[in-house]
Order: structure tokens, then C-alpha cells, then sequence
């Protein structure tokens, strides 16, 4: 066999190729081949992928982690209740508009991501995360929707196992395309990429032209779907906002004024 074939690189192209295999077996061993071959910047890639990108800022992550899904909640109107109801950020209290939007950032580390994919499809459904601060929202919307006997459960995005797989997708190609850009510039005797060789691979492949950054995923408006994640969002700016409007909602006339009366919603 050629000692190609034998190598850490074949390995984790074996492994990426395999989708029957963990993927987050095979970003491990990105890790120990970005420390074999000194590259600081795939080490850091594949960690983030496998523990998460806590802490940080949405437009710095990955395009592929920005997954559009609908706004939806729950809710009970007297004996009544709703489930699935679709909002538009538009319909939501002024201070959220412009930090709600129909798109979740997925910061979970790759394993909980393929863990939620199988339990969708398993259960034939989508999963809700829970939008940060939702509970305030959901009190303010309450309280100005003018309808004593409303009460809003949950408010969440729903993304559909579709979206999920389709990222997981994306982390998947990229190892392949990586070690296509590798092997390309490796001499055939050569095992361990040099820095200037991966970092060139991982310009092309998670900088260039061709990186896998803007990911549009297919999503329903359905409303069939169960509880079954939370998003690791950040809180913006509107939830610190939300705590100091909440507590406040119903007196503050500017705040009914522009804030979401959801009882037209719900009802028609």
C-alpha cells in the first residue's frame, strides 16, 4: 500500500468520506495534524467546530452556522390554544426588530449538532431553539396584545433537520476539500503538510472564492414541530433593553404603541 494511503491525511479523508462515521471523529484528527503540521489556524477551526463557537459574534462565524428559519410560538387564548404561529420580526416590540431576525447562528459543537439531526428525523420534526430574552418578549407581547386571557409559551426559531444536515454537510466537504487542496501541492513520498502548504489549502478552501460561507438551506412554515434544542446565541442588545422594558410594559405608552398586539394574530 502506498505510504499515502497509510498517513494522517488518509485517515481524515477516509473518515470525512464516510458519512456512516462521526464527523466529529474526524475533525479530532484535523486537530492533531494542524499541531503535526504547525498550523495554528486549523487547529483553531476544528476545535471550534467540535466544542462551539461560544462567545463568538455572529458576523464572525462561518456563513454555513447562519441557518434562515422562521419565527414561531405558542399560545394559549382562553381554552384555545396555538402552536406553530408563524411572527415576522416586524410583528415583534420595536427594541427586538432589528436583533430578531429570521435566521438562528448555531454555535453548538458538531456532535450535539449531528445528535439534534437524528433526533429530528427520527421524530419527524424540526427543531425549536429558543431565541435569547424570549421570555421577556413573550410578556411584553402579552401584555399589550389588550387580551387578558392570552398567554404566550414559547417563542422560538424552527429549523428544519433539512438546515442541519445541510451544515453538517458543509463541515464535511470542507475537511474533503482541504485535503484535495493538500494532496494537490504534497509531493506523492510527502506525509505531513508543511505550514506554507496547509496554509495555502486553507486560503482556498475556508477564505477563497470557493469557501463554503453562504449556505441557503430550505425551510418550512409549517407549523409540526416539537421542542427539541435551544440556540447558543448571543444576547444582543434588545434583551438588556428587554429586561429594563418589561418590567415597565404596560404603563409605558410609547412601548404599547409600538410594541406587537398579538391577539389579531392569533385569532385570524
Amino acid at each position: 500500500m502506498d505510504r499515502r494511503e497509510r498517513g494522517l491525511l488518509a485517515e481524515i479523508e477516509q473518515g470525512a468520506l464516510d458519512e456512516s462515521k462521526p464527523l466529529a471523529h474526524v475533525l479530532r484528527k484535523c486537530v492533531v495534524l494542524g499541531g503535526r503540521s504547525s498550523s495554528a489556524e486549523l487547529r483553531e477551526w476544528a476545535t471550534r467546530e467540535l466544542r462551539g463557537y461560544d462567545g463568538v459574534a455572529t458576523q464572525d462565524l462561518p456563513g454555513y452556522r447562519r441557518i434562515p428559519a422562521p419565527i414561531q410560538i405558542n399560545a394559549f387564548i382562553g381554552p384555545s390554544s396555538i402552536r406553530g404561529q408563524r411572527v415576522s420580526p416586524g410583528e415583534l416590540p420595536e427594541f427586538a426588530r432589528d436583533e430578531v431576525r429570521e435566521e438562528v447562528a448555531l454555535r453548538h459543537g458538531i456532535g450535539e449538532i449531528e445528535a439534534l439531526v437524528r433526533r429530528c428525523e427520527e421524530e419527524g420534526e424540526h427543531a425549536h431553539l429558543s431565541i435569547p430574552g424570549g421570555l421577556e418578549l413573550t410578556r411584553i407581547m402579552d401584555s399589550v396584545s389588550g387580551n387578558p386571557f392570552q398567554r404566550i409559551t414559547d417563542i422560538y426559531w424552527s429549523v428544519s433537520p433539512a438546515a442541519l444536515h445541510g451544515l453538517v454537510d458543509q463541515v464535511r466537504t470542507t475537511i474533503v476539500e482541504l485535503v484535495a487542496e493538500l494532496r494537490a501541492a504534497m509531493p506523492e513520498d510527502q506525509q505531513i503538510p508543511t505550514p506554507d502548504q496547509m496554509d495555502h489549502a486553507l486560503h482556498v478552501v475556508v477564505h477563497g472564492d470557493r469557501a463554503r460561507i453562504n449556505v441557503t438551506a430550505a425551510q418550512s412554515s409549517g407549523s409540526a414541530s416539537s421542542s427539541v434544542g435551544q440556540a447558543q446565541d448571543d444576547e444582543g442588545a434588545f434583551w438588556t433593553a428587554g429586561r429594563r422594558l418589561g418590567a415597565a410594559a404596560v404603563g409605558l405608552a410609547t412601548l404599547i404603541g409600538t410594541a406587537v398586539a398579538v391577539w389579531p394574530l392569533l385569532s385570524r
